[in-house]
């Protein structure tokens, strides 16, 4: 039952000791596990509801003191405050608390006490339920204010009934006798203030090292993932470099081994196992020297080479033992920092054995071939010159008509033995890098007495060709000649068809028939040999050059020479 003597000192060190007490208690709640904080919200209520009832029992003065005093006094700021933090589940706890200690202080419930108690839980409901209202203030300081001023104008009704009901029938309410209670309801809304700002202060405390414990976890399992990605990528750099056939040698800058694939330490004598970070195993010149047959020569052709170039050291390099590789560097980059260097050493030994045979047996039968065509061109001769003896011994017209058949096919032969000579130069020699426009100009020369204006807008085009390239342009222009009728204007030009560019070969005489367009690249079509165009596709098709003709009749041959990409550059 509650009673409103004046507030003596004794009550005021009473209020003192019991808001010490509950402002102690209350930093149990520092100790709720953040499990409960943060993730199940019934579970929390109940254990702050705990917590302010452990409070609210502790220093309810009547449990530890033998003397008549007010049950629940002071403590009626537990009962909202609770609910303010952890909602009705935790105010009707601590309600349910404070009026058990009130009845057994007391020995009953007034009807004064459970009206304070509902008041105090509807209190608690009411701020919980807005806080979260963008009208409501955001600052958790201007909400406890607020809060203390709810719970001191409770308690002024609740004792203003109360002294309504005590003086009844009087009604009358002495504002005089209220004043002694202005330093009670002072402490309750300093008290509201001050501990709900220790529970405010441990929330955020709370919250902060739930967030710094969800980014550690967060980290650590970027750590982890990006760990077990690091484990991939050295897995499959590993297997990479060892499934090559190339030795493969990783340097730094200062030329130190530090790593290289099972093929390598074959090669060069290493340990089996790669090299832990911290190890080397000398230095790579130092390493491959031993093992050359001119060690000096390489030292030569090393020296001069750029550290960032991707390049070829050598294609021939011969080792003691007799094996030849090919050496590849390539730079190891960091971004734009080169930390190194990537040796690949090829071995070519039977590839270049094999090419030697070749070479070899391909010589024998050029010689072959050279000394046959020799022998035949001589045999020829003389029968050309026997058949001019038969002719002017017998003056006979109808011996003359057989004669000449048979220098005709003597004349057949020997083209055709000039166009073996030309053909098996195909491909004897490696393609390589050669000035389109150049070419044509000197294949020209071999014309200049025939009265024809040669024009060349080329832009210095080179093209990836073989070497026979200048015997494609001759025989261009031996046909515009032999077939185009009176031909006095033959150009040469470049154009752009993306992704290639297009050689343009031009004349001014009567052109191809469009049925021709075709034939005339087929061996033996022709009214002279049949072989000049024939040759001329041969030698484009080497590199993957075409040519085709697309012309008008009456108006000059039109040659498109397609060069792909890769196969042309402008130096």
């Amino acid at each position: 039952m509650i009673e409103l003597p004046l507030l003596t000192s004794q009550m005021i060190r009473d209020m003192i000791e019991n808001f010490t007490i509950i402002a102690t208690l209350v930093f149990l709640y520092n100790f709720v596990p953040d499990i409960f904080v943060l993730r199940t919200k019934r579970a929390h209520s109940l254990l702050v509801g705990i917590i302010f009832g452990l409070a609210a029992v502790i220093s309810i003065p009547a449990f530890w003191q033998s003397t008549d005093v007010i049950a629940i006094g002071f403590n009626f700021i537990l009962i909202p405050l609770s609910g303010f933090i952890g909602g009705p589940i935790s105010s009707t706890f601590v309600a349910a608390v404070l009026l058990g200690g009130s009845a057994a202080s007391g020995g009953t419930l007034s009807f004064l006490d459970i009206s304070l108690v509902m008041c105090g839980i509807l209190l608690g409901a009411l701020f919980y339920s807005v806080r979260s209202s963008p009208r409501f203030p955001a600052s958790p300081y201007a909400q406890l204010a607020l809060l203390g001023f709810g719970i001191v104008l409770v308690q002024m009704s609740i004792f203003a009934i109360f002294d309504f009901l005590h003086n009844f029938p009087g009604l009358q309410f002495n504002f005089q006798q209220s004043l002694p209670l202005l330093p009670y309801f002072i402490i309750s809304w300093a008290g509201t203030i001050i501990v709900g700002s220790i529970i405010n202060y441990i929330d955020r405390k709370n919250e902060a090292e739930h967030e710094l414990f969800e980014y550690k976890n967060h980290l650590e399992n970027l750590v982890k993932e990006r760990t077990l990605e690091l484990r991939h990528a050295n897995s499959l750099q590993k297997a990479t470099i060892e499934s090559t056939a190339d030795a493969i040698i990783v340097v730094d800058r200062e030329g130190l081994i530090r790593a290289y694939n099972q093929k390598a330490s074959h090669i060069l004598h290493l340990p089996l196992h790669m090299p832990v970070e911290s190890e080397t195993y000398g230095i790579f010149i130092e390493k491959i020297c031993p093992f050359l047959s001119n060690p000096d020569e390489f030292k030569k052709k090393i020296s001069p080479l750029s550290e960032s170039a991707e390049q070829f050291v050598t294609k021939n390099q011969k080792f003691n033992d007799g094996r030849i590789f090919e050496i590849f560097i390539h730079p190891q980059q960091v971004g734009d920092q080169i930390i190194g260097r990537v040796w690949s050493l090829n071995d070519v030994t039977e590839e270049r054995h094999a090419k030697e045979a070749i070479d070899a047996v391909n010589n024998k039968l050029i010689l072959l071939s050279n000394i046959t065509r020799h022998d035949v061109f001589n045999q020829m001769t003389a029968l050309f010159a026997y058949l001019e003896m038969l002719e002017m011994d017998n003056p006979d017209p109808k011996n003359s008509k057989n004669i000449n058949a048979m220098k005709k096919s003597l004349g057949v032969i020997h083209d055709q033995l000039e166009f073996t000579r030309d053909y098996e130069n195909i491909g004897l020699k490696k393609p390589e890098w050669q000035d389109a426009g150049l070419a044509f100009i000197r294949a020209a020369g071999s014309f200049s007495g025939k009265n024809i204006v040669f024009s060349c807008e080329t832009r210095h085009v080179e093209i990836f060709t073989d070497p026979m390239i200048g015997q494609v342009f001759y025989n261009l222009i031996d046909n515009s000649l032999r077939h185009g009728g009176k031909v006095s204007e033959i150009r040469l030009s470049v154009q752009l068809d993306e992704p290639d560019r297009l050689l343009v070969y031009e004349d001014n005489g009567t052109g191809i028939l469009p049925d021709d367009k075709e034939k005339i690249f087929v061996k033996g079509f022709g009214k002279h040999t049949g072989l000049g165009m024939f040759l001329i596709r041969e030698i484009l098709s080497i590199t993957g050059i075409t040519i085709r003709e697309c012309g008008i009749w009456q108006q000059g041959v039109r040659f498109e020479i397609r060069v792909p990409r890769g196969k042309f550059r402008f130096p």
